[in-house]
């Protein structure tokens, strides 16, 4: 029986990048694969938990990797992670394949591209396949909320995932099909725009700062 690692990037708790690793997760299990999870942030400060990382990676056929974007690029765990199993010289011992889920915050998700080149990057140092990944723009707008409680928002995001989930138990790289998918505005933009925006405002009422947004405290004389 295959064995599928998910790895989750996100140092907050209830997140959105484990709602996207474990649906797809559960898209192998579904058929037939065996899984293990491992939290990244903090794994890596302690022997054990580098031990538990480099075990569970070697004794995986494939690893997911979930996570955010933070400024274009993979949080500093995830970074931490992936620097640390490329320099480790026995995965090159076994055929292994890397995929990875990325999603961001703004609704463009092109956004995704360097984290998962980064990904690509590090599967070739490691001697890995790549199987491909998704990038998933509006994350916000999932909020840790499983994906089905979010209804026909969701509808694309959740084919995508499946579709990706079907390719990597056939041990297939993750088609074009689902990435394209995947990659369809959760929300319209506008309406991103709008809730975002407003989230400010909200914000700033909150703190007391409504009649200050405009402020240059720094600006020079």
């Amino acid at each position: 029986m295959s064995k599928a690692l998910l790895l989750i990037g996100s140092p907050r708790g209830k997140n959105t990048s484990r709602v996207l690793g474990e649906a797809l997760l559960h898209g192998l299990t579904a058929r037939g694969w065996r899984s293990e999870t491992l939290l990244l942030p903090g794994l890596l400060e302690a022997q054990e938990g580098r031990a538990r990382l480099l075990g569970e990676f070697l004794g995986a056929d494939l690893t997911i990797l979930a996570a955010p974007v933070y400024a274009d690029s993979p949080p500093a765990p995830v970074m931490r992670a992936l620097e640390f199993l490329a320099e480790e010289p026995g995965l090159k011992a076994k055929a292994r394949r890397f995929a990875a889920v990325f999603n961001c915050g703004f609704p463009e998700p092109g956004h995704t591209s360097i984290c998962l080149d980064v990904c690509r990057l590090f599967a070739r140092e490691a001697g890995v396949g790549w199987a491909g990944g998704l990038g998933i723009g509006g994350g916000g707008a999932i909020n840790g909320t499983r994906l089905a409680d979010r209804g026909n928002m969701t509808r694309n995001l959740r084919r995508a995932l499946e579709m990706a989930a079907d390719d990597l138990a056939r041990e297939c790289d993750i088609s074009p099909e689902a990435q394209t998918l995947a990659s369809k505005p959760i929300v319209p933009g506008w309406l991103y725009l709008l809730l975002a925006e407003s989230g400010w405002w909200l914000e700033a009422l909150k703190r007391r700062t409504l009649f200050k947004l405009g402020d240059t405290p720094f600006r020079k004389p």
